[in-house]
């Protein structure tokens, strides 16, 4: 069975380019909601979460049973790639998991949960753009579908990376973005997680969240520079 090591602790550097997501929760929720076992490291609140950062994700233990916590740089590296390559891919198409190359094995065999409280899409208003926070109604956790894998470099040092699985934008986000992040109900996480869940099963579970549940704020700029981290990028906009 394909598992992740939830030992993976490393926080390797990154610049951020596009796409950014909040993960702001209380330890304890985070384990009853993803069914955790064992200790838990401490979870730091991350307001503005940004591609080849290190992102917290939720995957199956070696044993293949349990879940576990590890860390990934956000940005697929498939194994077999020569080398990593300065853009690696945040985001996979629902719709063509099985086309690519980069995204096919990792749908079959290696699947995460990315935890997160929220997302951000931008608006043009004239020479601007207003970011939107994007929750589930009345906040709370929320679970991306997502993709992991490891590389091996020449050297043997290795990198574990991951991406988010997208879907068409449901009416509420469609208005800024023709995407949005697989949203996962609790009750599809072992269907998802699972590696012998059949393809065609997984393939359901990718669908736009409904948006009577989802709500959506206009927050200041602050979330607009990647080094702003804090609760100032959920301050609503003036």
């Amino acid at each position: 069975m394909a598992s992740l090591d939830p030992t993976n602790w490393q926080n390797p550097l990154g610049q951020a380019m596009c796409g950014r997501y909040q993960f702001v929760a209380d330890q304890k929720d985070v384990a009853d909601h993803f069914g955790l076992v064992g200790d838990l490291p401490a979870l730091q609140p991350r307001y503005n979460v940004a591609p080849t950062q290190v992102v917290v994700v939720v995957g199956l233990k070696p044993d293949g049973q349990q879940r576990g916590l590890a860390l990934l740089r956000w940005g697929l590296i498939p194994r077999w790639a020569k080398e990593p390559g300065k853009h690696p891919p945040i985001n996979a198409r629902a719709e063509t998991l099985l086309e690519k190359p980069t995204f096919r094995d990792s749908f079959k065999q290696r699947r995460c949960l990315v935890p997160a409280t929220g997302f951000y899409e931008w608006e043009k208003v004239g020479r601007r753009k207003a970011p939107h926070h994007f929750r589930l109604a009345g906040g709370g956790l929320m679970a991306f579908a997502g993709l992991w894998d490891v590389w091996a470099g020449p050297d043997g040092a290795k990198l574990a990376t991951c991406c988010v699985v997208t879907v068409p934008a449901n009416r509420l986000v469609e208005p800024l973005h023709d995407r949005m992040p697989a949203v996962l109900a609790r009750e599809d996480f072992a269907a998802w997680l699972d590696p012998t869940t059949p393809v065609c099963d997984l393939q359901a579970l990718l669908r736009p969240y409904p948006a009577e549940g989802m709500e959506a704020l206009v927050v200041g700029p602050a979330v607009n520079n990647v080094r702003n981290d804090g609760p100032e990028c959920l301050a609503p906009a003036a």
